[in-house]
């Protein structure tokens, strides 16, 4: 009768033999925290942008028809609402 022998394990039994670099990974501890705060911060800073908005802009600034006409191009208002801001506006 043959008898195998058992494999070897995959990771040495003690811990502390492992030889990945004595604990330094790929760099320094401070510096994996620094990468993580800024991944952190730049996933909150992609949050934010997507809550306000790409296409959010301040009015173009001119008179009050000016900023009525723009609205009515973007469609934020209809063409009834339109024509009664703007003969209330000639007054």
């Amino acid at each position: 009768m043959m008898v195998l022998a058992a494999p070897p394990p995959i990771l040495p039994a003690d811990p502390g033999d492992w030889g990945h670099m004595d604990g330094w990974a790929w760099g320094p501890a401070w510096l994996m925290g620094l990468f993580m705060i800024l991944i952190v911060a730049l996933v909150a800073w992609l949050v934010w942008s997507a809550t306000r908005g790409w296409d959010r802009r301040p009015p173009s600034g001119g008179n009050a028809l000016d900023v009525l006409d723009d609205r009515y191009a973007r469609g934020e208002i209809d063409r009834d609402e339109y024509l009664r801001r703007r003969e209330d506006i000639r007054g």
